[in-house]
């Protein structure tokens, strides 16, 4: 769940974007976020390409609807 509340921070909030490309432990830490071994070296994957945030950004924010239903 953890990749999750990132994606929504990233869909949400500029500067939360920034500040992860720039010091990702630290944005973290500061959000309450922890994530596991297999979730930190994704996230890192995904901060090594360039314009890989803004790219996943603007196809959140894109995308289509959909509603959860319990």
């Amino acid at each position: 769940m953890s990749l999750a509340t990132i994606a929504y921070r990233l869909s949400s909030d500029a500067s939360f974007a920034i500040q992860l490309q720039q010091c990702p432990e630290a944005v973290l830490q500061s959000a309450g976020i922890t994530l596991t071994e297999e979730e930190r070296a994704a996230l890192q994957k995904m901060l090594n390409v360039p314009g890989m945030i803004e790219n996943l950004r603007n196809k959140i924010l894109k995308a289509e609807p959909w509603f959860y239903c319990a």
